[in-house]
């Protein structure tokens, strides 16, 4: 209609468009124009014809933007405006927009039908003529559909549509119902950014795992649960897994030194136990069921499962990677057992046991190479066998380490047969063993006093000419009677055998003066080389370190 028509003034009806008569029109009434039968015959058709519409806001000005507008608004006196938004309060002829302070008035009582609280207002902002306070001339008003329906609307006009209109889509109910404070159009807003992120998953022309991290890094930008980005990067983690497999080169288990660090199946482990939350938490039980459910299924059981069971799977995840990472780098003999079992135990401290089998694998390979080792690293091995309770072990790598010594000390004739009876000794107290090497050296040299003060400290006794050893003469009156209580070490001592941890005087008590001593002061300490020989064969080499800021002096290594 044009400014001369005449206005109706409000034939409300829902979703129908509302006209209002300005201040300076309100005179010019229908009836003037059209006789009251004729007004009266045309209302149906008026409400025939407005009733089906359903008016949009097309092209209106947002409330919100309109607000935000406010300190421009003096500006805007007397332009037209159109604009957009929920009402909260209507009195009469006076209506308040939801978070607007500004009053919008019409020339008389606004009547709007429905439960809808969206509305569009037609006219131009003015000012009292007293105040000077800024208000809005309604000049029209229509009602328009709640934006629960204008959502659903627009929601099938896109259900085939692109990405972008569903984000579009999210993002205008996300803003409008932030600004309205409606939560139900915010919880709407996340199903469209979902929908355009499925959307956009099916379009891809290959899933791979940088393209699924790539959309599942926008997934907190979008508001969307987080639950989702997870289960995302766990699909394409399973995803890398499964190629990686097939594409990973064997590690060189010949090489000296394994860095894993380097290792790609490490690598990939590092890189999931930083993304995946309950990767690196211990787990105690895992029910069997699920274990077996996750071995079928990995990606579709994470999917349906609750928080707390995705961090068990995250999990069992990590343990597959980890186990499947440290089998690599398992050299099949055993000899890096230790290391095997450092890593499994930071890694899947779950499977101690699995741990210790690897311990006791290294301890078994070093018994079997202890021929080679030096004095102090047999003493090592020796150690660690005791301390597991494997006394069998312990005794093998002596026996290895001595049958392989015999060789070298027989080639030293008398020497070597009583510096490999004291070890026989010192190693396995092996007192029977070590008279059969003593009465060998006897047969060589008869007056050797070393050989003869050696046989007599293990109870030997000369019958007839000939030594006869304590257990086929227990009644000799010679026999050196058992020491109740005799410690290790004073029976290392009354045997002539030195050991680590004897002070200077029982190294003295134990073998006497040594042949010849030297000192290197260092930091703090003073360190002693004490050597025995018997000739010119050594045979002990004692090293003592003392710590006068201590007090303390000990024997520290026996060769």
């Amino acid at each position: 209609m044009t400014e001369n028509q005449t206005r109706l003034s409000f034939f409300q009806v829902p979703s129908a468009e509302c006209k209002v008569q300005s201040a300076k029109d309100k005179t010019n009434s229908c009836f003037r124009e059209f006789p009251f039968a004729l007004c009266t015959a045309l209302l149906p058709l008026i409400v025939v014809l407005l009733t089906p519409a359903i008016a949009t806001a097309a092209g209106a000005q947002s409330l919100q933007s309109f607000v935000e507008l406010k300190p421009k608004w003096p500006d805007f006196v007397g332009s037209p405006l159109r604009i957009e938004g929920h009402y909260s309060i209507l009195v009469r002829d006076t209506l308040r927009m939801k978070n607007c302070d500004l009053s919008f008035k019409a020339s008389q009582p606004i009547k709007l039908l429905g439960s809808s609280k969206v509305i569009e207002v037609s006219g131009r902002l003015a000012k009292e003529a007293t105040s000077g306070k800024l208000y809005f001339e309604i000049d029209q008003i229509r009602q328009l559909p709640t934006d629960l329906q204008t959502l659903a609307e627009r929601e099938r006009a896109i259900a085939r549509g692109t990405p972008m209109q569903w984000y579009e889509l999210a993002e205008w109910a996300k803003t409008r119902g932030k600004f309205y404070n409606d939560e139900e159009l915010i919880d709407r807003a996340q199903i469209a950014n979902r929908k355009g992120l499925n959307l956009e998953r099916q379009e891809l022309k290959e899933l791979t795992p940088a393209a699924l991290r790539t959309l599942a890094s926008r997934i907190p930008e979008l508001g969307l649960e987080d639950s989702l980005r997870l289960d995302w990067l766990h699909e394409s983690y399973w995803l890398e897994w499964e190629s990686l497999q097939k594409s990973v080169p064997k590690v060189d288990l010949t090489a000296d030194e394994i860095d894993v660090a380097k290792d790609p199946v490490f690598q990939f482990l590092n890189r999931l136990d930083k993304t995946l939350p309950g990767a690196k938490t211990h787990v105690e039980e895992v029910l069997p069921l699920l274990a077996n459910e996750y071995r079928r299924s990995s990606v579709l059981t994470y999917h349906n499962a609750s928080d707390a069971k995705r961090r068990t799977l995250e999990r069992l995840f990590h343990i597959e990677i980890a186990r499947a990472a440290i089998s690599r780098v398992i050299k099949t003999d055993g000899s890096n057992g230790s290391e095997i079992a450092t890593l499994i135990d930071e890694l899947i401290a779950e499977q101690h046991e699995l741990a210790e089998k690897h311990r006791e694998a290294e301890l078994v390979f070093q018994v079997q190479n202890s021929a080679t080792l030096t004095r102090n690293q047999l003493g090592d091995v020796v150690q660690r066998c005791r301390d597991r309770k494997q006394e069998p072990l312990a005794k093998e790598a002596i026996t290895r380490w001595l049958t392989r010594r015999e060789v070298s000390l027989r080639k030293d004739g008398v020497t070597g047969l009583i510096q490999l009876a004291d070890e026989r000794l010192a190693l396995l107290q092996d007192q029977p063993g070590a008279g059969t090497l003593l009465l060998e050296a006897l047969q060589v040299a008869p007056k050797n006093e070393d050989i003869l003060e050696r046989l007599k400290k293990l109870g030997y006794q000369e019958v007839n000419g000939q030594w006869v050893a304590p257990q086929t003469n227990p009644a000799a009156p010679n026999a050196p009677l058992p020491v109740p209580n005799e410690t290790d070490l004073e029976r290392f001592i009354r045997l002539g055998v030195p050991k680590i941890g004897m002070t200077p005087a029982q190294l003295l008590k134990c073998l006497g003066s040594p042949q010849s001593l030297t000192r290197v002061a260092g930091a703090g300490q003073v360190t002693e080389t004490w050597i025995y020989r018997d000739g010119t064969t050594v045979r002990y080499s004692v090293t003592v370190e003392r710590r006068p800021n201590r007090g303390t002096a000990e024997v520290v290594a026996v060769q």
